[in-house]
Protein backbone atom coordinates (compact mmCIF):
# COMPACT_ATOMS: atom_id res chain seq x y z
CA UNK A 1 0.00 0.00 0.00
CA UNK A 2 1.30 3.66 -1.05
CA UNK A 3 1.96 6.05 1.49
CA UNK A 4 -0.59 8.95 1.79
CA UNK A 5 0.44 12.38 0.41
CA UNK A 6 0.23 13.68 4.06
CA UNK A 7 2.73 11.11 5.24
CA UNK A 8 4.89 11.67 2.28
CA UNK A 9 4.89 15.53 2.96
CA UNK A 10 5.62 14.88 6.61
CA UNK A 11 8.32 13.00 5.64
CA UNK A 12 9.96 15.26 3.15
CA UNK A 13 9.45 18.33 6.07
CA UNK A 14 11.79 16.01 8.74
CA UNK A 15 14.59 15.86 6.21
CA UNK A 16 16.43 18.57 7.06
CA UNK A 17 19.24 18.53 4.62
CA UNK A 18 19.59 16.73 1.01
CA UNK A 19 21.51 13.33 1.60
CA UNK A 20 23.34 14.21 -1.57
CA UNK A 21 24.57 17.80 -1.58
CA UNK A 22 23.68 18.94 1.88
CA UNK A 23 21.27 21.70 1.13
CA UNK A 24 18.33 23.18 3.32
CA UNK A 25 16.48 24.38 0.30
CA UNK A 26 13.57 21.64 0.88
CA UNK A 27 12.38 19.06 -1.57
CA UNK A 28 9.39 18.66 -3.93
CA UNK A 29 6.73 16.11 -3.40
CA UNK A 30 5.42 13.55 -6.16
CA UNK A 31 3.66 10.36 -6.35
CA UNK A 32 1.89 7.95 -7.91
CA UNK A 33 0.30 4.72 -7.92
CA UNK A 34 2.98 2.80 -7.04
CA UNK A 35 5.82 5.01 -5.60
CA UNK A 36 6.36 8.11 -3.82
CA UNK A 37 9.19 10.72 -4.41
CA UNK A 38 10.90 14.07 -3.42
CA UNK A 39 13.26 15.62 -5.60
CA UNK A 40 15.37 18.56 -3.75
CA UNK A 41 14.84 21.92 -4.86
CA UNK A 42 18.79 22.32 -5.21
CA UNK A 43 20.73 19.41 -6.81
CA UNK A 44 17.33 17.79 -8.16
CA UNK A 45 18.31 14.74 -6.58
CA UNK A 46 15.24 12.15 -6.41
CA UNK A 47 15.08 10.25 -3.55
CA UNK A 48 11.89 7.33 -3.36
CA UNK A 49 9.83 6.96 -0.33
CA UNK A 50 9.10 3.80 1.50
CA UNK A 51 7.80 2.43 3.85
CA UNK A 52 9.59 -0.46 5.97
CA UNK A 53 7.54 -2.85 8.71
CA UNK A 54 9.68 -4.45 11.44
CA UNK A 55 9.74 -8.12 10.59
CA UNK A 56 9.32 -9.06 14.53
CA UNK A 57 6.05 -8.00 16.72
CA UNK A 58 8.80 -6.58 18.68
CA UNK A 59 8.30 -3.24 16.76
CA UNK A 60 4.69 -2.11 15.73
CA UNK A 61 5.19 0.76 14.18
CA UNK A 62 6.40 1.67 10.60
CA UNK A 63 8.91 3.90 9.59
CA UNK A 64 9.47 5.65 6.23
CA UNK A 65 12.97 5.51 4.77
CA UNK A 66 14.23 6.65 1.24
CA UNK A 67 16.68 5.45 -1.64
CA UNK A 68 18.40 7.89 -4.36
CA UNK A 69 17.71 6.89 -7.37
CA UNK A 70 19.18 9.37 -9.79
CA UNK A 71 20.41 12.89 -10.01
Amino acid sequence: MPLSLDEIDAFARSLKNCPKCGSNEGFWVAANREKSYVQCKYCGAILEVFEVFPGSEKGKGSKSFFRRLKQ
